[in-house]
């Protein structure tokens, strides 16, 4: 029987939305993804090498996700599948499967006083964010219609904080906002 690289992820990604409790399905797949990469046998359903940390062992036991994907994956070797290429879409999937997760906050600079431009980073982000939704504070409140990259200050930013908010979006969902460091406004 032959296995599609597409059919398997669709089950790796379905077993991710299983199992939402699991809050290590990222560093399970990855670990599984490198295992994957070394993996020299072919066309059977077994592994080589366990991947590293989730191998059951006396007082360590793979998670039900982990199970799950193994199961996956072998169903993957089985069906002729090669083990690089499944490491590699799990690995390239991860973005299609996750949220982006802030790893450095985005972060506000220019002048801090009326009449000037402040610009806004993005911060850091993994699972690939493919945009941005912003927004930008006067003392934590939203300020109406400023949601670009820079806001230019105004008479009402005088003597009050300015910070920006920011959600990462990828094919998984929205992030969890962020907010930037505050500029004190002269």
């Amino acid at each position: 029987m032959s296995y599609q690289i597409e059919d398997f992820i669709s089950q790796v990604a379905l077993n991710a939305k299983k199992f939402p409790w699991i809050t290590t399905r990222a560093a399970e797949l990855n670990a599984i993804a490198a295992a994957l990469a070394t993996d020299p046998t072919l066309h059977d359903t077994t592994m080589a090498t366990a991947p590293a940390g989730l191998q059951p062992g006396q007082r360590r036991v793979n998670t039900p996700f982990t199970n799950e994907i193994l199961l996956v994956v072998n169903r993957g070797k089985g069906g002729n599948l090669k083990p690089l290429d499944m490491g590699n879409a799990i690995t390239g999937a991860l973005s299609e499967i996750f949220t982006p997760v802030n790893t450095a906050p985005p972060v506000i600079s220019g002048t801090a006083a009326v009449g000037n431009v402040l610009s806004s980073t993005v911060g850091t982000w993994t699972y690939v964010p493919t945009s941005y939704m912003r927004q930008w504070l006067r003392g934590g409140t939203p300020i109406g219609g400023a949601t670009a990259a820079t806001y230019t200050l105004v008479a009402a930013d005088s003597g009050t904080n300015v910070a920006m908010r920011l959600i990462a979006v990828n094919a998984a969902g929205e992030s969890a906002p962020i907010v930037s460091n505050a500029l004190a406004i002269a």
